[in-house]
């Protein structure tokens, strides 16, 4: 009878580490799945969070929804129409790994094969072994451990999976929070980008460039306070190292008869620095 007790206690040992197992990759699965997200913030509102709701739904479902939306044979998407505004600023933030069929078929194959485990031992463990006996707890153990063996590999992959998936993540964020981005789509809505936007469209020679010094001599005088603005909400020291360095900007080194200039241009998504040689 002792000898049962003890292998009771061990076959109760393993079916607690797979039953952690099985939530963990039930946690996993909804950490990944709400990642995907839209943030929508509206002056003087509290940002609107829209995400997949995921809070009742089972493994079997989850582990759906995340090779629907998660795990992809390819890139191509629909574009989700979310209307918003014109006033608000809006941001999607989009997790998904993109597999070959074979890869995406296999784990395919594992997310079944792991629902079905876990509903196995949730529901019919008891029916299938006999704990009463020496032989039906020897059986539970043999069956526990092939599973453990067999689910090995899969826990391993999807861990990398959700590691390198939070990783992206968190270089996301870390960017959102820079002066950088708030330099790249906070900053052309200033009114000192949009003055300097129209002293370049108004400027008719030299094919639209501008020098640097006349920028700054305009906005000096419209915006007195403009470098101190910038090195407070932008992090920028100045206006010439926001120009100089935050990539809205397209600069050009022209040779003068007492040295050189910079002349600037709106930055349409090109990333040149051009040198003009005599």
């Amino acid at each position: 009878m002792q000898n049962i007790i003890e292998i009771t206690d061990r076959i109760f040992l393993l079916l607690g580490k797979h039953l952690i197992r099985f939530q963990t990759i039930e946690m996993r699965l909804k950490a990944l799945i709400k990642m995907n997200k839209t943030i929508i913030s509206q002056p003087n509102n509290a940002p609107i969070i829209r995400e997949p709701a995921v809070q009742n739904q089972t493994l079997g479902g989850l582990s759906t929804k995340a090779l629907n939306s998660l795990f992809l044979l390819d890139t191509v998407e629909e574009d989700r129409v979310i209307e918003e505004s014109s006033n608000a600023l809006r941001l999607d933030i989009k997790v998904s790994f993109n597999l070959c069929e074979h890869n995406h078929q296999k784990l395919n194959t594992q997310l079944q094969e792991f629902v079905a485990d876990r509903n196995f031992i949730a529901h019919h463990f008891q029916e299938k072994f006999s704990l009463s006996t020496l032989d039906g707890c020897q059986q539970a153990i043999d069956f526990l451990l092939q599973l453990e063996k067999k689910h090995k590999p899969f826990l391993d992959q999807f861990e990398q999976y959700y590691l390198n998936a939070q990783r992206g993540l968190d270089t996301q964020i870390s960017y959102l929070k820079s002066n950088l981005f708030k330099t790249h789509f906070i900053f052309p809505a200033d009114k000192i980008y949009k003055e300097i936007q129209i002293l370049i469209d108004d400027n008719k020679k030299n094919d639209g460039w501008i020098s640097l010094t006349t920028i700054g001599v305009s906005i000096s005088k419209k915006f007195p306070d403009a470098n101190k603005k910038i090195k407070t909400e932008y992090g920028f020291k100045n206006l010439n190292d926001l120009i100089l360095n935050s990539g809205l900007f397209l600069l050009k080194i022209e040779p003068t008869s007492k040295g050189e200039k910079i002349l600037i241009q709106l930055n349409h998504g090109e990333a040149t620095f051009e040198i003009i040689e005599n």
